[in-house]
């Protein structure tokens, strides 16, 4: 059995009756809010409004989208979401960051990446408005896509790699080279995984999360 396929394994010996297992279900209680981050990126975050939004010049209510999205999300802590606020709180970055997310969602390859993980660094001399986090940088790909893309909390994901023996080039600010590496380490599992077959990343990295 491979590295990929006792992941399986392991997920069954917590959770013996898989993804319906009682166990398994109650966690899944505990973030509900899931579902409200994902209807949040599809309503507030499509093409046609971020588009507008840009033609316009009025960005706030894709800005307050975005707040809402991370105070949701999980993945992101508590330090990471007040630093996202006060980054906001920064008005001359909110178009920049508007159009940067625009072009890294419907655009995506490495230089919108860079470009906007460049965005949320426009405010790094200050401490506290430093947005530019693996969490924060990925999960609006993530909850915008969950078919196609990854959201990384980099304890986690180290850990996970490591458990796979992957190298994953991982770096403290947020790159293309290692997003693409957990991408496929995701896609990897999922591909051989009876667990995870017909889901969406947000779980199947929950599965394998759950399985280390």
């Amino acid at each position: 059995m491979n590295a990929y396929a006792q992941l399986d394994h392991d997920f069954l010996l917590r959770f013996p009756h898989g993804l319906q297992d009682e166990a398994w279900l109650t966690l899944g209680k505990k973030y509900r809010g899931i579902d409200k981050v994902l209807s949040l990126a599809v309503d507030g975050l499509s093409q046609p409004v971020l588009q507008q939004a840009m033609a316009s010049g009025n960005v706030a209510g894709v800005i307050e989208t975005c707040r809402q999205m991370v105070s949701r999300c999980a993945t992101v802590s508590t330090f990471e979401r007040m630093a996202f606020r006060n980054y906001l709180g920064f008005s001359d970055v909110q178009v920049p960051f508007v159009v940067a997310l625009h072009d890294l969602l419907y655009h995506f390859d490495a230089d919108s990446f860079a470009h906007f993980v460049g965005v949320l660094q426009m405010c790094r001399h200050d401490g506290n408005a430093n947005a530019a986090k693996w969490p924060l940088v990925t999960c609006f790909l993530a909850y915008s896509d969950p078919q196609q893309h990854v959201c990384i909390k980099p304890t986690t994901i180290k850990r996970l790699a490591a458990r796979l023996g992957e190298d994953i080039a991982y770096q403290p600010l947020p790159n293309f080279v290692t997003y693409q590496r957990v991408g496929q380490m995701v896609a990897r599992f999922k591909a051989g995984s009876a667990l995870a077959a017909g889901q969406n990343n947000i779980i199947t990295q929950a599965i394998m999360y759950c399985a280390i």
